[in-house]
């Protein structure tokens, strides 16, 4: 029995199982109340054959028609690869930044390889489901019943069930679309990780329950109401808000949602002049207060009742026992003037009497430091007294000695996403009802991060996110990174020709040789470019900081196509392109392969490699690939002083010499390398 670990720390058999099972199939595995490991097999079953589970579809709630193969689709095999597009990149060799153009569900299936629970925070607006055929989104899921029937693969014997059930095809098809979304989401977060999701009332009620399930309902924080301020009424009313909901990954961890001090620039060059004037205490709080309620209110900042003699802001917070299952103690308090005890709370005191005492600053019953302020109250050390003892006393805290608040669950943010585009692009709108980089702002830094933590937007839209990240990693010097997914949608010419034709534009920059009309075929315009062109100028304004981004486009990888395929369909063409796929590699190839290696290999996408052999060995991280053909000598040559290599990857369709394949073993093991560090892919 080998030493080298300690027996004691080594995992039981038991654990190493269910560690595996966890990481294929979360949400079948759980751990109870007393420590045992609980399988769901319904669940499980979902994942391996749905048409096998016993899933009750005929009710509303949890359950809708599709929902075993929404969650089946959630971990079917992906045969999609990562395209790195460097020409369309920003600062390649530096960023840590990722943009992946393609389906959102390709690119989280590919992600929960490489970022199993490494993402710190996760922010979505997904489709509202609103019926509006707009063209950032087709967000409209209601279809026809064969439509329905066709994608959800049910017989024909469910159309009177599906035409009889109200609203079933809009609901059913929405929640279908999430569902496999938000579990490779949870998945993806850390531990500690948080997730944010924007919604309107179309779906409120069904997103909450669908993430109830998804996250635990003990996982859910809060529904936060957005004041957008900018009313729609379709409805006959005016409805300025809409909701976000937020949940953590783990409830047992200690989590505080903040918001920083901002807003109050004005008030703090008010406080200076005041200061400098002697102006009376009374004329400065009355113009402190405008300027309070015009821009603090705003950024849930409500601690501040007036100024003392040194223009310190200060707020009032309630002494009186906040449970109302208990009581607190019921000791008397003296009015400081009149000597009259002050009425004492129905549910007792907040504190104890010594910590009144000494924050009152009493000694042997007697007040040792008494203010008179300006509008007949006073002040005691950092107590507040009214006028009479008719008011109960509050303790005192200075706004100067407060940097955060508590992140409020009703936010009112002007909803000006549009107005910032058009500021970016010289006055001209080219996307819809964009969020705002104020909102986004507020919530990222709610959350608290580590250095380097990770945020994913998969619902890009217009680059909301990056763009705030990029700014408040300026305001604070930190360093958040960003993963973000854009489907690459057609912009419709007829109903946003501003748009189309602003892409277009760019096209014809990068393609001047190319006629129009070959063009737009070849590369018709997309919303995945207003995405990255706003990145770009947001990024360029900012100027500081990583305001790169790597490109990845989701492609089809044709050669699992062709592997799939049963032998009487592959036809002379296959054959043909499997042959020509087998060929040596051109070097863009070559970095393509390189890069979904990374993620077999659980390595992020922003990671830098070295190019050891040209075209055949790279060195990332701590793993070498191996990439084409290499001598044995070459090999040990290569990787003899780069102590950081532990695993060696080989890419083994472009290995040629069975010799090489079959000594490699023997010859990695001259650089201190064991053969489980060993490891052939493709």
């Amino acid at each position: 029995m080998s030493l080298e670990k300690n027996v004691i720390e080594e995992q039981s058999i038991n654990e190493v199982n269910y560690e595996l099972l966890k990481k294929q199939f979360p949400h079948a595995l759980s751990i109870d109340e007393n420590g045992k490991y609980v399988i769901d097999p319904q669940k499980l079953q979902m994942s391996l054959d749905p048409s096998l589970a016993q899933i009750k579809e005929d009710g509303y709630g949890l359950n809708w028609v599709g929902k075993k193969e929404a969650y089946h689709n959630a971990f079917t095999k992906n045969y999609k690869v990562l395209k790195p597009l460097k020409d369309d990149s920003k600062n390649w060799d530096e960023t840590e930044n990722i943009i992946i153009k393609g389906d959102n569900l390709d690119a989280l299936k590919i992600l929960r390889h490489n970022y199993f629970e490494s993402i710190k925070m996760i922010y979505i607006d997904p489709p509202y489901n609103t019926k509006n055929d707009g063209f950032i989104y087709n967000d409209n899921f209601t279809t026809s019943t064969e439509r329905t029937l066709e994608e959800l693969g049910y017989d024909k014997e469910y159309i009177d069930y599906i035409e009889n059930i109200q609203g079933a095809k809009t609901h059913s098809g929405w929640l279908s679309f999430m569902y496999p979304r938000l579990l490779l989401a949870f998945d993806l977060l850390k531990d500690d990780g948080v997730i944010f999701i924007s919604i309107d009332e179309n779906e409120m009620a069904q997103l909450k329950i669908l993430c109830d399930e998804i996250f635990g309902e003990e996982n859910f924080v809060e529904c936060i109401c957005w004041n957008k301020r900018i009313p729609k009424n379709d409805k006959g009313i005016g409805n300025i808000h809409e909701y976000i909901l937020l949940y953590v990954k783990d409830s047992s961890k200690k989590y505080e949602f903040l918001m920083l001090k901002e807003g109050l620039d004005e008030i703090d060059e008010l406080l200076k002049k005041l200061k400098a004037n002697q102006v009376p205490i009374a004329e400065a709080e009355n113009e402190i207060k405008k300027l309070y309620k015009k821009n603090a209110y705003d950024r849930g900042i409500t601690l501040y009742n007036s100024l003392n003699e040194n223009y310190r802001l200060w707020g009032k917070i309630n002494m009186s026992w906040p449970n109302q299952d208990t009581f607190g103690p019921d000791y008397k308090i003296l009015h400081p003037k009149t000597n009259i005890p002050v009425k004492i709370p129905d549910r007792g005191w907040r504190w104890k009497l010594d910590t009144f005492n000494n924050a009152a600053k009493i000694i042997n019953g007697v007040y040792t430091e008494i203010k008179e302020l300006h509008d007949g109250s006073f002040m005691c050390g950092d107590i507040w007294f009214a006028k009479d003892e008719n008011t109960q006393p509050s303790s005192i805290k200075y706004l100067d000695e407060v940097n955060h608040f508590l992140l409020r669950s009703i936010l009112s943010i002007k909803s000006d996403g549009g107005v910032e585009l058009e500021k970016l692009f010289d006055g001209k709108s080219y996307f819809s009802r964009p969020k705002s980089t104020s909102l986004i702002k507020t919530l990222i830094s709610s959350v608290q991060m580590e250095f380097n933590d990770i945020i994913l937007d998969f619902f890009a839209g217009s680059g909301t996110t990056a763009h705030a990240i990029m700014e408040l990693n300026l305001q604070d010097n930190t360093n958040r990174k960003y993963i973000l997914v854009q489907l690459s949608e057609l912009i419709n010419e007829t109903k946003n020709k501003v748009a189309f034709d602003f892409v277009k534009g760019l096209r014809q920059i990068k393609y001047p040789n190319i006629k129009e009309e070959e063009l737009l075929k070849k590369y018709p315009p997309v919303i995945f470019d207003i995405t990255k062109a706003r990145i770009d100028k947001a990024g360029e304004q900012i100027a500081k900081g990583d305001i790169g981004f790597r490109i990845f486009e989701i492609v089809e990888d044709q050669k699992q196509k062709i592997y799939q395929k049963s032998l009487e369909n592959i036809n002379q063409d296959d054959i043909d392109n499997l042959l020509k796929m087998m060929e040596k590699p051109d070097i863009e190839k070559n970095e393509e392969i390189l890069y979904n290696l990374f993620v077999a290999e659980t390595l992020p996408l922003s990671t830098k490699h070295q190019e050891l052999i040209k075209d055949k060995l790279y060195l990332a991280s701590n793993v070498a690939f191996i990439l084409g053909d290499i001598t044995s000598d070459e090999l040990v040559e290569a990787l003899k002083d780069k102590k950081e290599c532990e695993y060696i990857t080989v890419y083994s369709p472009n290995i040629s010499n069975d010799k090489f394949t079959l000594e490699i073993e023997s010859n990695i093991s001259k650089l201190g390398i064991k053969s489980d560090k060993l490891r052939f892919r493709g």
